[in-house]
């Protein structure tokens, strides 16, 4: 017969550290500090707001020395500059893109009038051979 622990494991020791005094259930956040960058902690929603909750939780070990948090926060400093970059570019092509798909719809629409300036002149060539059979026909 296998009896069953009782004893809480960690994941269930982990599970009641990850609800606040508040009630609220906790996030889980990366710190990009010079301090504590990349470096993961779970707080309250309500931590720094206006209800002042501190309850606070490191989930990483802090870094070694200064040499590596320095080196962390410069790659995701440097990271970042990429993102932003390439967002840039991004809104950039799509401007581009915007610009062409513009000239295109002006183009479209130039083609159009000739094309309704020549449905009606070849209306009136009509209405014109019209007459003619008419006429010859009395």
């Amino acid at each position: 017969m296998s009896s069953s622990s009782s004893a809480p494991n960690s994941r269930t020791r982990l599970s009641d550290d990850l609800i606040c005094f508040c009630g609220d259930r906790m996030q889980v956040r990366t710190s990009w500090t010079n301090c504590n960058p990349g470096r993961r902690f779970v707080s309250c929603p309500n931590y720094g707001s206006e209800r002042r909750c501190r309850k606070f939780k490191f989930l990483d070990v802090e870094l070694p020395n200064e040499y590596y948090k320095d080196l962390m926060f410069q790659n995701h400093m440097q990271l970042r500059k990429v993102e932003r970059d390439n967002q840039l570019e991004h809104g950039e092509g799509l401007y581009i893109e915007k610009m062409k798909l513009m000239d295109e719809l002006k183009v479209s629409k130039a083609k159009l009038h000739a094309y309704d300036r020549l449905i009606m002149v070849l209306i009136l060539v009509v209405v014109c051979l019209c007459t003619v059979i008419v006429l010859l026909a009395l």
